[in-house]
């Protein structure tokens, strides 16, 4: 039997859901940073409105914090159907906020008279329900990734989640990447096509070949198009200390994986298993054992059902492991977990009508 349902629809819940990823944040308060208005009236910077979310995401993520990433927020303004360019408003905001379990959520603006940037911020404290005093940063716009920097100290402050350490040693940190450079990432990952996304974050790259946030995105966006060998090359530069690191080795394992280089695929899938045990790690483990004809396979789809019971994903491709092991009433009790769960799963349907076609062979 050949008929392993796709690893894509497990994968899918770590690029998109904060229950994924979030996971290796147990008991991290979850922050949401919005896209802040641009209130100048000068041209030309409106892609600046989107690098609040990545620069202060960035800078005030930590084991106590869980940033919200812009997959998740673009999903959640989708459910809303609110326009990726719309802000709504606080009531919406509100609602949303509390869909997405957002213990605080950051809005701003910024202007810009010709010679001085100036942002300003506040957060919402969901549990509290209030708004704390604004705070606000300002510089040439030169200096406009210090500016975001400073910005992010004063927003922890307002959150009681200062790091250790003075703000100037703070805001110096960020300081590895070019002005230049940031903004071809960040008009790479709004743009409208995939050839300039591809374009602007080569350009990025070019421009700051240490800049892994840049790699990281370059390395989604070949994914996406599924050029799996330049996927594989770019995810594959990011060093395991990177902060990025985790979801790199996420995407490379996928990658490997549509690339049919299952070696690789479980290399980096082990890699994660080490800082992330989670029972999609497990599961995505036990897919590739299958391909690689491993007696894992079944050990691993055990684990990744003992951690979550509830995933019918999990029992199906258990279900498929025991079939190649003629385990057949096994097999059969996988399924109808499945099937107790989501009756029109056609697929579960399918390979339960073959086993006990082949059962009654049998007989």
């Amino acid at each position: 039997m050949n008929f392993f349902r796709s690893a894509i629809r497990v994968v899918a819940c770590l690029l998109l859901s904060t229950t994924c990823f979030a996971q290796g944040h147990a008991g991290a308060e979850t922050l949401l940073v919005l896209p802040f208005d641009n209130t100048s009236k000068a041209p030309g910077l409106e892609w600046i409105s989107e690098s609040f979310p990545e620069l202060l995401g960035q800078r005030m993520s930590s084991p106590a914090t869980y940033v919200i990433n812009r997959d998740e927020r673009l999903l959640a303004f989708d459910r809303f159907g609110i326009p990726q360019t719309l802000h709504p408003s606080l009531a919406t905001l509100y609602r949303m906020a509390e869909q997405m379990d957002a213990d605080y959520v950051v809005i701003g603006h910024y202007t810009f008279d010709g010679n001085t940037f100036t942002a300003s911020a506040q957060a919402l404290d969901m549990k509290a329900l209030k708004l704390e005093p604004a705070v606000s940063s300002s510089g040439p716009l030169t200096t406009l990734i210090d500016i975001q920097s400073a910005l992010a100290w004063e927003l922890l402050g307002e959150m009681q989640r200062l790091p250790p350490g003075t703000k100037e040693d703070f805001v110096r940190a960020s300081t590895g990447v070019r002005l230049d450079a940031f903004e071809n990432y960040i008009r790479g990952i709004i743009a409208g096509t995939r050839a300039e996304k591809i374009s602007r974050l080569r350009e990025a790259n070019r421009l700051n070949p240490n800049y892994m946030r840049a790699t990281l995105q370059l390395g989604k966006a070949y994914l996406e198009n599924r050029e799996y060998d330049q996927a594989v090359n770019w995810f594959s530069r990011i060093p395991k200390s990177d902060p990025a690191a985790n979801e790199a080795s996420f995407d490379l394992g996928l990658a490997a994986f549509y690339k049919g280089d299952y070696e690789r695929s479980a290399e980096a899938f082990s890699f994660l298993l080490t800082r992330l045990p989670i029972p999609a790690i497990y599961n995505n483990l036990g897919v590739i054992a299958g391909r690689r004809g491993k007696r894992s396979e079944a050990d691993y789809l055990q684990k990744a059902i003992a951690a979550d019971p509830s995933d019918g994903d999990y029992h199906f491709n258990l279900a498929v492991a025991l079939a190649r092991n003629n385990e057949t009433a096994a097999a059969v009790r996988q399924l109808h977990e499945v099937l107790n769960a989501h009756p029109d799963d056609a697929e579960a349907k399918s390979l339960l009508e073959q086993l006990s076609g082949a059962a009654i062979a049998n007989v």
